[in-house]
C-alpha cells in the first residue's frame, strides 16, 4: 500500500513538473504554497479544534498549564536538530552526506533534550507555578522529540526538493489523527492529559508517515558536513528559537507574577491574534524560501517585496475582524471574558510579526542567517525589559507591549532589509499597498454597518450566526475591493497558481 500511495505521489509531482512552464521555480514555489496553505489549514486547524474544546470544557488555568507545556516543547524541538534540518534547504554540497549527518545529530541531541527535561520536569513546573499536573504534562509531551527530529530531515529534504506534496503528507494526516485522540479524550474527560495524548499519537505516526513518502535517511557521519550544517544551523535554530521566546516570555512572565488563571486568559486571545500569522505568514513564507534561496542578485528583493505585499493583502481582513469584532469570542464562555481585550490590544500582532519572518527569510536566503538571529536577540530583549515594567498592569497591559514591541521590530527588520537585501525597496512596496489600505476601510465600514444591522434586527450580541455574518460582510466587501483596483493582477496570480496546481 505505502509503494501505491508514492507512485501516486511521484505521478502527480511529475505531472506538476511537466509542461506549459510549470517545472518553473515561480510555478512550484506557488503550488508549494498551496499545499503548504493545505498543511497549515489541516495541522493548525485541527490544533485549534483541540484548543477551542479545551476551552469549552476546562478551565482558565487548566489552559494556561497546556500553554506551558506546549512553550517547553517547541523549544525543545527548535534544540532537538540544532538547525541542521533546517540547514539542508540551503546546502550547497552533497545533501545525502548531509542529511545522514543531521539525522544524526538530531537523534543524539534530542534524545539528550528528553532525558533532561524528563528529570527537570518538576522543578519546572514548580518554577512556574503549576505544581498540579504541570510536571506530567512536560513529561508527556517531550517523549516524541527524537522522533520529530528524524522525521524533520526528510522534510526539509522534499522543502528543499519544491516536493511540497509528499512534505505535508505526514504532518496534516499525524495532526489529523493526534486531534481526533484529544478531543475524544477530552470529551471523556481526561483534562490535559488528552492533549499530550494527541501529541504523541500526532509525533509517532509523522514518523512513520514521513518514511513512506520519502526512503528514510539513516544515521552516518560527515564531520565536513557537520561543520556546515552546524555553521549555518546553529544561528538559523537560534533565530528559531529566539523566535519561539519572544513569543512566549509573556507566557512565563504572566504565569509567574499573575498567575495560571490570568495566563490562561491571555493564552485563549493571544492563540486566536497569533493564528493568522500560523495560517498565513508561515504557509508563505515556508514556500517562499527555497524559492528565494534560488533567487540571485537584486530579484532577491523584488521578489521579498511581492512577499510583504502578499502577506499584507491576506492578513488586512483578519485584523479588521480582531479589532472591530475581538466580542466575538465570548461564544466560548463568559469565563473568558478577559481575553477578548487581549485579542483586541493584538489585533495588528499577526501582521507586523509577518513582516519581520518575511524579511528574515529573505536575509536567511542571502546567506546571513547571523543577521536574522541578531534581530531576533534584539526583539527578545526589548520586548523582555518592556514587559518587566508592564507585565504587573495585567494581561491586557501585556498584551499591547507585545503589539507594540512587535511593530518597531518590523520597522527595524524594513530598514536592515533596504540595506542588506538587494534590490529591496521599502518606499516601493508602501506605494504598492494603496488598494489594501482601501479595501479595509472598506470592510471596517461593512462590518460597522452589519454590528448596527444586527442591533437592529434584535440579532444577539455575541452568537454564531452573528459572527458568520460579519466574517462575510468584510471578506466579501474586502475582496470586492481589490477586484476593482487589482483585477489585473488578481487574474495573473490566480493564472499561476492554476498552472502550478
Amino acid at each position: 500500500m505505502g509503494g501505491v500511495a508514492v507512485a501516486r505521489l511521484e505521478v502527480h509531482e511529475e505531472q506538476a513538473r511537466a509542461g506549459d512552464g510549470r517545472g518553473s521555480d515561480e510555478g512550484r514555489a506557488a503550488r508549494g504554497a498551496l499545499w503548504f496553505a493545505t498543511n497549515s489549514i489541516v495541522v493548525k486547524g485541527a490544533q485549534t479544534l483541540v484548543l477551542l474544546t479545551l476551552a469549552a470544557t476546562l478551565a482558565p488555568s487548566a489552559l494556561g498549564l497546556v500553554a506551558l507545556g506546549t512553550l517547553v516543547v517547541n523549544v525543545s524541538a527548535i534544540l532537538g536538530n540544532l538547525g541542521t534540518s533546517g540547514a539542508l534547504v540551503y546546502w550547497r554540497g552533497d545533501v545525502t552526506a548531509a542529511a545522514r549527518t543531521a539525522v544524526t545529530i538530531g537523534l543524539v541531541s534530542a534524545s539528550a533534550m528528553t532525558l533532561l527535561l524528563w528529570f527537570a520536569a518538576p522543578a519546572m513546573a514548580s518554577a512556574l507555578r503549576a505544581e498540579d499536573g504541570g510536571a506530567a504534562v512536560i513529561r508527556g509531551l517531550v517523549v516524541t522529540l527524537p522522533a520529530l527530529a528524524v522525521a524533520a530531515v526528510t522534510q526539509e529534504l522534499l522543502r528543499r526538493e519544491l516536493r511540497f506534496l509528499r512534505r505535508v503528507v505526514p504532518e496534516a494526516s499525524g495532526a489529523l489523527v493526534g486531534a481526533v485522540v484529544a478531543i475524544v479524550l477530552a470529551t471523556q474527560g481526561m483534562g490535559v492529559m488528552s492533549l499530550v495524548a494527541g501529541q504523541v499519537v500526532q509525533g509517532v505516526l509523522t514518523l512513520l508517515l514521513a518514511w513512506v513518502v520519502h526512503p528514510p535517511v539513516l544515521p552516518g557521519w560527515d564531520a565536513a558536513s557537520a561543520r556546515g550544517l552546524l555553521s549555518y544551523g546553529a544561528p538559523f535554530a537560534g533565530a528559531n528559537l529566539l523566535e519561539v521566546l519572544q513569543l512566549n516570555v509573556d507566557y512565563l512572565l504572566v504565569a509567574r507574577v499573575l498567575g495560571a488563571v490570568a495566563l490562561g486568559q491571555y493564552s485563549l486571545g493571544f492563540r486566536i491574534a497569533y493564528m493568522p500569522y500560523v495560517l498565513i505568514v508561515l504557509v508563505v513564507t515556508g514556500a517562499a524560501f527555497p524559492y528565494l534561496c534560488r533567487r540571485r542578485g537584486e530579484s532577491v528583493g523584488h521578489a521579498a517585496e511581492v512577499v510583504l505585499t502578499v502577506l499584507t493583502a491576506l492578513l488586512a481582513p483578519l485584523v479588521v475582524l480582531s479589532a472591530l469584532a475581538p466580542e466575538q469570542l465570548m461564544l466560548l464562555g463568559e469565563k473568558w471574558a478577559e481575553a477578548v481585550s487581549v485579542l483586541a490590544a493584538m489585533a495588528l500582532f499577526s501582521w507586523v510579526l509577518g513582516l519581520t519572518q518575511a524579511i528574515q527569510v529573505a536575509l536567511n536566503a542571502s546567506g546571513l542567517p547571523g543577521v536574522a538571529m541578531r534581530l531576533r536577540l534584539l526583539h527578545l530583549a526589548g520586548l523582555s525589559a518592556a514587559l518587566l515594567l508592564t507585565v504587573r498592569g495585567g494581561v491586557v497591559a501585556v498584551a499591547w507591549t507585545q503589539t507594540v514591541v512587535t511593530a518597531a521590530t518590523a520597522l527595524l527588520a524594513v530598514a536592515l532589509a533596504a540595506r542588506l537585501v538587494a534590490g529591496f525597496d521599502p518606499l516601493r512596496w508602501v506605494r504598492s499597498l494603496w488598494p489594501v489600505l482601501v479595501g479595509s476601510g472598506a470592510a471596517a465600514l461593512a462590518l460597522l454597518a452589519g454590528d448596527a444591522l444586527g442591533d437592529a434586527t434584535g440579532l444577539a450580541a455575541v452568537s454564531v450566526l452573528r459572527t458568520v455574518l460579519l466574517t462575510l460582510a468584510v471578506l466579501t466587501s474586502y475582496a470586492a475591493v481589490l477586484w476593482l483596483t487589482r483585477s489585473a493582477q488578481v487574474r495573473a496570480a490566480w493564472a499561476v497558481v492554476r498552472d502550478a496546481s
